[in-house]
C-alpha cells in the first residue's frame, strides 16, 4: 500500500482532503494522535542514517534508521548495537522473520514492519515499552492474533496498523491494546468487530477502508459504545446507502464515506449533532442546495473523481 512510510504531517484530518490508504494522507490522524512525539523527535534533529554502514559508523548516536526497500530479507546482529535506535523502517525489505534480539532495541518508538513476509512476531516485542507506532501492514501471513497477545497491555503503544494482512476475524484479544488510539484496519475481509472493543476507552480513530465485507449497520452497537471514537473511515467499502440508525454514532465528528455507491443524503445525519465533517467525495450523489436539517456547522464535501 505505502512504498514508504514517512512521518505523516500533523493536522491533515480537518481539511477534508480525500483520504486514501495508498497516499500518505491516509496516515494524518494517526500523525495528530500518534505521533506527536516523534515529530518533536523529527525537529530535535535526529542523526538519520539509510544504511547500515553508515549507522555503525555513528552507532552511539544513530536514532532514525531508514533502511525501506532494501534487499536484506535478515537482519544481522550488528544492528542490534544500535540501542539508541527511536526510528526503524524496514518496510519493503523481503524481510521474513523479526528476530527477538528486537527486544534489545529499548528505546524504539517508531517500528515499520510493513510489505515484507513475516508470519510471526517475537513476544520480545513486549520489551519494547517505549514503542508509539506500530506498522504490520501487508504481512499477508502474519498470525496476527499472536501478534495482538504478544503486545497484550502495551502502555504506549497509540497507533497500529494490520492493513492488508488478510484478516477475516479481529481477535477478541484487540481490547487488550487499552491506550491505542488510532487503528488502521483496512484492505481486510472481515465483516464485523468484535464486542470487547466497546473496552478500548482510548480510540479516536478507526479506519476500514476497501472491505466490500464490512457491514456498517451490523456494527452500531459496536461503534456506538466507543465513546472516545470521533473519526470514522468507511471508504471505499461498496457502500449503496448510508444505513438507518447511523444517528447512533454520536460521538463521531469526522465521518468519511468517500469512494462508495451512495445515491442519497439521509435527514438522520441531521441528528448527529456533533458531526463536523462529512466527507462524500466519489460517491453518486448531487450535493443539496439546502437542507434545514442539517446543521449550519456541518461540512460536507462532494468533491468527483476527476476524469
Amino acid at each position: 500500500m505505502k512504498t514508504k512510510i514517512n512521518p505523516p504531517r500533523f493536522g491533515k484530518s480537518l481539511s477534508g482532503i480525500k483520504t486514501n490508504y495508498m497516499k500518505l494522507t491516509c496516515l494524518f490522524t494517526i500523525a495528530m494522535l500518534c505521533t506527536a512525539p516523534f515529530i518533536s523527535i523529527a525537529q530535535s534533529h535526529l542523526t538519520r542514517s539509510t544504511s547500515l554502514h553508515e549507522a555503525y559508523q555513528k552507532a552511539e548516536t544513530c536514532e532514525w534508521l531508514d533502511l525501506s526497500k532494501q534487499e536484506i530479507r535478515e537482519l544481522p546482529d550488528s544492528l542490534f548495537l544500535l540501542i539508541n535506535l527511536k526510528y526503524l523502517d524496514l518496510s519493503r525489505t523481503n524481510l521474513q522473520e523479526l528476530p527477538a534480539r528486537i527486544g534489545e532495541l529499548k528505546q524504539l518508538r517508531y517500528l515499520v514492519l510493513s510489505h515484507n513476509q513475516l508470519k510471526h512476531l517475537p513476544r520480545e516485542i513486549a520489551e519494547l515499552r517505549l514503542l508509539q507506532s506500530l506498522y504490520l501492514d501487508h504481512n499477508p501471513e502474519l498470525d496476527v492474533a499472536e501478534a495482538i497477545h504478544h503486545l497484550n497491555g502495551h502502555p504506549n503503544l497509540h497507533m497500529l496498523s494490520l492493513a492488508g494482512d488478510h484478516i477475516s476475524t479481529i481477535p477478541s484479544e484487540i481490547s487488550s491494546l487499552k491506550v491505542l488510539e488510532s487503528l488502521e484496519l483496512s484492505e481486510n475481509e472481515f465483516t464485523t468487530l468484535p464486542e470487547t472493543m466497546i473496552q478500548m476507552k482510548k480510540l479516536k480513530v478507526l479506519y476500514i477502508n476497501n472491505d466490500p465485507y464490512f457491514n456498517l449497520k451490523d456494527n452500531f452497537r459496536v461503534l456506538s459504545k466507543i465513546n472516545s471514537l470521533n473519526e470514522l473511515h468507511i471508504e471505499n467499502d461498496s457502500m449503496n446507502e448510508i444505513p438507518a440508525g447511523i444517528s447512533q454514532l454520536k460521538s463521531i465528528e469526522y465521518l468519511f464515506l468517500v469512494g462508495n455507491n451512495i445515491t442519497e443524503l439521509p435527514t438522520e445525519i441531521g441528528k448527529m449533532k456533533k458531526l463536523k465533517l462529512l466527507d462524500m467525495s466519489d460517491n453518486p450523489l448531487p450535493p443539496p442546495l439546502y437542507n434545514e436539517t442539517l446543521s449550519p456547522q456541518l461540512n460536507i464535501k462532494f468533491r468527483k473523481k476527476e476524469n
